[in-house]
């Protein structure tokens, strides 16, 4: 399987050494991106290009169509492609698309791609804006799909009837939205209840793009919404106000969280994530250095990664800051961890760590070093080190 450690145009020169080269390589070949005359637009000799295609590459699992926004998109040429796909390639469980931006592409497309419901295993749709609601509604005919992405970094709204649609396809294991505006408002928030009925999801990805300010037009509503899905094991939230933490302690298989506010958490909030003991990793986007301490009940976890919330002005208390993640020292089994934040981390702090934190393989820390990397020798275990000055605005300098 040299294949798979060749970069794609290397696989393609080494295809060209000779003829069993290039049936071997050929057969390696899992992934291709397939430009837009094959499939989006129709151009002579179009079906005798895919099926030649097809032929050298018999193995392939994953497709992805990146659409041309200065070409046509002719149903009837997407049709035809998908046809010959679901005919010509039984392998194929994986589809990207990418750069769907109008109404009626978004109807060729999906209607097109109902052929190949029963193989497909995962969906992606990436830089996308939101099609009509009724034409998402097609994607709950996949019923063979584990996993599905939809990343719209465009200014199209999110709404109640694509959660609806997103809710029905009940076998999905993993789910990842990204999204910049949503129907909803600070005074009437637009829920994700609807996602609930995913009881099966062991991985939710959700993150909101759009202004700070708004970032509360949308959130996790119900406590009892959130603790249905059982089978969660990681859980990430950027941005989406999560007011139901507590329903964390029912989650007994959820292992990594990544929780990025857009408010610090509270006192009380951190205390309910320390309850939290079937977590081993733990990222934490916004958290006053006064609540660090909170964690340290956590001494199961194996990863820690903390972003300490920095005030609309003044600065915090370097050193009284730094101070705290002495706290934490009981950590014991800790392989990772990362801080970035306005906090003073002294050579001695370091030592003080590093004798309780002998597992340590990788550290990174972006905050104030007075004393530069003395101490960091300490952790005679590290196989990773990053160190880097923290700058006023919230940003690393590389150095």
């Amino acid at each position: 399987m040299i294949g798979s450690y060749l970069e794609p145009a290397d696989v393609a020169a080494a295809r060209l050494v000779c003829k069993d080269w290039n049936v071997n390589l050929s057969a390696q070949v899992k992934a291709v991106q397939l430009p837009a005359h094959l499939w989006q637009y129709t151009v002579s000799g179009q079906l005798v290009l895919l099926y030649r295609l097809l032929d050298v590459f018999r193995h392939l699992q994953d497709v992805r169509l990146m659409l041309l926004s200065n070409k046509p998109c002719d149903s009837w040429s997407v049709s035809r492609a998908m046809d010959t796909f679901r005919a010509h390639m039984p392998t194929l469980h994986k589809m990207e698309l990418v750069s769907i931006m109008q109404p009626a592409h978004w109807r060729a497309i999906l209607c097109s791609m109902q052929c190949l419901s029963p193989q497909l295993t995962s969906l992606s749709f990436e830089n996308i804006c939101w099609p009509p609601p009724e034409t998402l509604h097609v994607i709950t005919q996949f019923t063979a799909l584990q996993q599905l992405v939809i990343r719209s970094p465009h200014f199209s709204r999110l709404e109640e009837p694509h959660l609806a649609a997103i809710g029905q396809l009940t076998q999905l294991q993993e789910l990842s939205l990204h999204f910049r505006t949503v129907d909803g408002s600070i005074s009437a928030p637009l829920s994700l209840n609807p996602l609930s009925t995913l009881v099966r999801l062991t991985q939710l990805d959700v993150n909101y793009l759009g202004l700070l300010d708004l970032a509360s037009a949308v959130q996790f509503c119900s406590p009892k919404a959130l603790a249905s899905l059982r089978s969660l094991v990681n859980l990430s939230v950027s941005l989406v106000p999560f007011p139901c933490l507590s329903s964390l302690q029912q989650l007994q298989e959820l292992i990594n969280l990544n929780l990025n506010q857009p408010q610090p958490l509270t006192a009380t909030q951190c205390s309910t994530l320390a309850a939290c003991q079937q977590l081993r990793s733990l990222s934490l986007g916004s958290i006053q250095w006064a609540d660090i301490p909170k964690l340290a009940p956590m001494c199961q976890l194996h990863h820690l990664s903390l972003q300490l919330w920095q005030p609309a002005r003044g600065s915090l208390p370097s050193a009284t800051a730094g101070q705290q993640l002495l706290q934490l020292r009981g950590l014991a089994n800790l392989r990772s961890f990362k801080l970035k934040g306005q906090c003073e981390v002294t050579a001695e702090w370091l030592g003080v760590l590093a004798s309780s934190w002998s597992g340590l393989a990788a550290l990174d820390l972006c905050c104030v070093l007075p004393n530069g990397t003395q101490g960091v020798e300490q952790f005679a275990g590290l196989r990773s080190l990053k160190m880097q000055p923290y700058k006023w605005d919230g940003k690393c300098l590389v150095v």
